[in-house]
């Protein structure tokens, strides 16, 4: 087990530097002393929440696994360290994530259902107990990600953010430690977004927080890797700085390197606000290039020029995903019964396998209804139409019903047909047979006589008469016809002999 000198959080040994902050990752030190356990593990908070487990340490508290005891349910309760329990405005802080977090009724957006102050002086928060990874977990082991799981990805962390930003919060510390991945068996990834500590709430919904007293005026808040040009500059937020982080989150999960990396906060923040990023494509050739301009349209210098806030680049994610024909987790899109069945083939065990290309060109193209529209292409056009450019329709186009066979058959169905092909098969070659053996059997129809040919009178200077052709040359001239008769006949003993039997 390896720690962050800097943060004091632990990875395995898989880690060599911190995400966080980039600090050389330290072994923990050999004792010959069991090392201490946490001291509120075994607690009871207000005599509602066992902690069981220490699940991980943060910047400003403790996450525990806990129980319900009223309703035996498992929870999360996250406790303020105990060094900001006197520290006024790391109170305020933690009770902003609270109330952030609360406010947020979204299935990508972790639910907080209690807050509270222990009579013991412990300050918690109570949520719902997620079993996953981290995003950053998974780009430490598998970046860079392939550019339709990443839009899977960032179409749900946008999505929370969205409602966020429609709830007044700007969250400030977008990340991949701050977005968990739920895994369960046979359904898909399903994104959580947490952490809102430093979530700033629109200034009516502030009640009696003082802003200044967290945040002051030129003050830098947030990881330097993921903080945007303004936020960089301690100017006023908007959205549009969620945005930018939004589009470094991205950026990471396509080439696996985020845009700008220095040995220093300062030398990153300056980088943000003066620097262009490198092109994606640069770093991984295969992303697509309408998806690489999505990205760039986020990391746009000024606010004023990237999306207004996550809902729109979410939207433009979205459009940019069901072109390029990728498939993602939205509900809308996800293919039917009846579409897989249209791209794919029964394997010989009885299985459906299917085409991912022919399904994202189906995709692609839109073709969502139930029939398939074929076009005649105009002469002298090219074929290779550009993925942006509809194909030229042509006047006369027919539509043809598409033919879904069902993949249900089973194993006993599939030897009654083998047995029906093979009795068909059997009578067909009987009935072969037998037309053979009737014309076989048929009579061969002799030779007619034929007139024997006058004798032919050569002239000869000798006066005596040349004698003609006896009559009985004339018999034996013909008798060459016999023998060929004679060998016709013993073919076809031959051959009624092989077809007497045929079985």
């Amino acid at each position: 087990m390896l720690h962050c000198p800097k943060c004091g959080r632990h990875y395995s040994a898989d880690f060599e530097i911190c995400p966080d902050d980039q600090s050389p990752l330290q072994a923990d030190a050999t004792v010959s002393e069991p090392t201490p356990l946490d001291p509120l593990v075994g607690h009871t908070l207000d005599d509602k929440y066992l902690l069981e487990e220490r699940l991980g340490i943060g910047g400003m508290g403790t996450v525990y696994r806990a129980r319900h005891l009223l309703i035996d349910r498992p929870v999360a309760v996250k406790v303020l360290n105990e060094r900001f329990v006197e520290d006024d405005a790391a109170r305020t802080r933690f009770r902003r994530e609270a109330r952030a977090a609360g406010r947020l009724q979204h299935a990508n957006a972790v639910t907080v259902t209690d807050y509270g102050q222990s009579q013991d002086g412990y300050v918690y928060l109570v949520m719902e107990l997620l079993e996953g990874r981290t995003l950053r977990d998974v780009l430490a082991k598998e970046a860079p990600l392939d550019a339709a799981r990443s839009v899977s990805l960032m179409l749900q962390i946008s999505a929370a953010v969205a409602a966020a930003h429609e709830a007044g919060i700007i969250h400030r510390d977008l990340k991949p430690a701050n977005v968990f991945i739920v895994q369960r068996a046979e359904v898909p990834a399903v994104v959580k977004v947490l952490d809102f500590g430093i979530a700033k709430l629109a200034a009516e919904a502030l009640d009696e927080d003082e802003p200044m007293t967290l945040t002051q005026v030129g003050a830098m808040i947030g990881t330097p890797r993921y903080m945007s040009p303004e936020q960089c500059d301690g100017a006023a937020l908007t959205p549009a700085s969620d945005v930018y982080s939004l589009g470094v989150i991205l950026y990471e999960m396509l080439t696996g390197t985020v845009p700008f990396s220095g040995s220093s906060p300062l030398a990153i923040a300056m980088k943000h606000t003066s620097e262009t990023p490198r092109s994606p494509r640069e770093l991984v050739s295969s992303i697509p290039p309408a998806l690489e301009q999505v990205v760039l349209h986020t990391l746009e210098k000024s606010p004023e020029d990237r999306p207004a806030n996550a809902a729109e680049f979410r939207e433009e994610l979205l459009a940019t995903a069901e072109r390029l024909g990728l498939e993602h987790a939205a509900i809308t899109s996800s293919p039917n019964m009846a579409a897989l069945r249209s791209v794919g083939t029964e394997s010989p065990s009885g299985r459906l396998v299917i085409d991912i290309s022919r399904l994202r060109e189906n995709r692609a193209a839109g073709s969502e209804g139930t029939e398939l529209t074929v076009v005649a292409q105009s002469p002298g056009v090219a074929a290779g139409n550009g993925p942006d450019i509809p194909p030229l329709q042509s006047t006369a186009s027919r539509s043809f019903p598409k033919l879904l066979v069902p993949f249900n058959g089973s194993r006993k169905e599939n030897k009654q047909l083998k047995v029906v092909v093979a009795v068909l098969a059997a009578i067909l070659l009987i009935g072969a047979t037998l037309a053979v053996r009737s014309l076989i059997s048929a009579p061969i129809p002799q030779a007619a006589a034929t007139a024997t040919p006058s004798p032919t009178v050569e002239p000869s200077p000798s006066p005596s008469p040349t004698p003609g052709p006896s009559p009985n040359r004339e018999v034996r001239k013909p008798a060459a016809k016999p023998t060929k008769e004679s060998k016709s006949s013993s073919f076809v003993k031959k051959v009624k002999r092989i077809f007497r039997n045929p079985f």
